[in-house]
């Protein structure tokens, strides 16, 4: 069972057609995330949030699908933070997030922020149109194709940070935001390396599935 959250944000639909379409999936809407579902004839499973964002028919519709709706008004939190809550009092874990990167720069960073809470707590990737993203835990390893991007960033600090696989390598390296970022590195090897020791390291690697041209 795949675990999917959409948000309302940009929703990279050609990963998850490419991934997840016509696999066993329990989807969840965050919100607005809904509307984007109903646009490409996908079935939320659950929706939950404040609902200030999902439009009126769009929440009919899937009240007559007897889709399980949530309302959870409280303002502490975004709507991306409350279906995180959600999966975690329900154990549900290996999270793919879609629509957490926009044109909201503001939007984008703070669901990065919100990733950084729960990573540790939950497995959790986000996808955008070219990339997967993640914290780094201890160490990631994954097959890679030979010159491509692999960015490094630190949110705000990465200690001993160590690679290998990449044109620019480091080893044993701090990283810091407003110092030293770790953006734009190439692989140069069909297998890539990233670990640190402490501090926080998100990740950004392609996902390799194209959008269909127009």
């Amino acid at each position: 069972m795949n675990n999917l959250i959409f948000l309302n944000g940009n929703i990279p639909i050609h990963v998850y057609n490419k991934l997840f379409r016509g696999e066993k999936n329990f989807i969840i809407a965050a919100d607005g995330g809904a509307n984007h579902l109903k646009e490409n004839g996908i079935k939320a499973d659950f929706i939950a949030g404040d609902l200030d964002s999902i439009k009126k028919d769009v929440l009919k519709y899937y009240k007559s699908l007897n889709t399980v709706i949530k309302k959870i008004p409280e303002q502490e939190t975004t709507d991306f933070e409350k279906v995180l809550n959600y999966c975690l009092k329900n154990k549900s874990n290996n999270l793919k997030i879609f629509g957490a990167v926009s044109e909201r720069t503001d939007h984008t960073l703070n669901n990065f922020s919100v990733l950084k809470r729960y990573f540790r707590k939950l497995n959790i990737t986000l996808y955008s149109d070219e990339f997967e993203i993640y914290f780094v835990k201890g160490i990631s390893e994954f097959a890679y194709k030979k010159g491509n991007t692999v960015s490094l960033l630190p949110f705000p600090k990465a200690y001993s940070v160590k690679t290998k696989g990449l044109k620019y390598s480091l080893s044993n390296e701090n990283l810091e935001l407003g110092k030293r970022e770790g953006s734009l590195n190439i692989s140069v090897s069909d297998k890539v390396s990233v670990g640190l020791e402490k501090g926080f390291l998100l990740l950004f690697k392609k996902h390799f599935i194209n959008k269909p041209k127009n």
